[in-house]
């Protein structure tokens, strides 16, 4: 690529960014008070989301009432006089159709904007019409990637969630995936697109940070450092069922840990981890029920210095 390709390629992206920037100027300058005043420090980066309340039982009631009173009329209606249902039973796929619409519109009419604010001092989930619930970074105990099964327990497949993290006062907190940078112009598509250019051009294209990078940088990074200080200490730590100590590690029913000197690598996937011992056969720890910790406990294999790796998906 020639120097005035390259520099009208990063013109143009740069005017993108640029655009994708003003559009959410206001945006950004909340979250700067926000942080001000909540004493977060500086914004790293802001995300939205689209959320759909659950409609609740009265409403889901109010919903059904209709349909069921339809097609209560339509059986008595073929029982008694079953002339006078044919008509009814034309109409029947309209009435199926407009029945569906009202259902699809009533259950987007509470959609709202969420956003979250991450921070150099932590993180404020922020909703049009409630008071920001914010998350300390230093407040963060515990941090575990969280999968949800996509099958049945015959052939194990998850999908990601994102994050749940642990406060000190015990507040569980949910950092769903589907969190998006504002500020990026190509949005999940940006990796894609990185993928089919050529390297050159894929290169050049700018990159921030999803809402991935945020939680592992700020909050996951520093949970893995305290957990394998504690275990090279002397402590157990059980991550996924599975038991890491300073002497090896052990699965869910094994009476002892296989030593480290005796492990050739490990293996892992949300649900699974597979331990590849020198010289021996490879034992493999299912977990059906639940998918989720496995990337944290690979970070926390890889800092004790295991030969480990994760593989994300089931």
């Amino acid at each position: 690529m020639s120097p005035e390709a390259r520099q009208r390629l990063d013109q143009g992206f740069r005017r993108r960014a640029a655009e994708q920037q003003a559009r959410h100027a206001a945006n950004w300058q909340h979250a700067v008070h926000l942080g001000q005043a909540l004493d977060l420090g500086e914004p790293l980066g802001i995300y939205h989301t689209e959320i759909t309340p659950p409609l609740g039982v009265r409403r889901v009631l109010r919903l059904l009432v209709p349909a069921a009173v339809f097609l209560l009329v339509l059986i008595l209606l073929l029982a008694w006089t079953p002339g006078a249902a044919v008509p009814l039973l034309g109409l029947t796929p309209f009435l199926a159709g407009g029945y569906c619409l009202v259902f699809f519109v009533t259950l987007r009419r509470g959609r709202f904007t969420r956003w979250l604010y991450g921070y150099s001092g932590g993180l404020a989930e922020v909703d049009p019409d409630g008071r920001p619930r914010v998350v300390r970074w230093v407040e963060v105990t515990d941090a575990v990637d969280e999968w949800s099964s996509a099958s049945s327990e015959s052939q194990s497949l998850w999908d990601y969630e994102g994050f749940r993290l642990t406060t000190a006062d015990g507040r569980l907190v949910p950092i769903i995936a589907n969190y998006r940078n504002a500020l990026d112009p190509y949005g999940p598509v940006g990796d894609l697109i990185a993928a089919l250019v050529p390297a050159e051009v894929g290169a050049a294209i700018p990159r921030f940070p999803s809402i991935a990078d945020l939680i592992t940088d700020r909050a996951v990074t520093p949970v893995v450092a305290r957990l394998a200080e504690a275990v090279r200490g002397g402590a157990t730590v059980t991550r996924a069922g599975i038991r890491v100590t300073a002497e090896g590690l052990a699965g869910p029913k094994d009476a002892t840990v296989t030593p480290w000197g005796a492990i050739e690598r490990i293996e892992l996937r949300p649900g699974r981890l597979r331990v590849r011992p020198i010289g021996g056969k490879a034992r493999k720890y299912d977990n059906y029920r639940d998918g989720s910790g496995f990337a944290v406990l690979c970070r926390v294999l890889i800092a004790l210095g295991v030969n480990a790796s994760f593989e994300a998906r089931g």
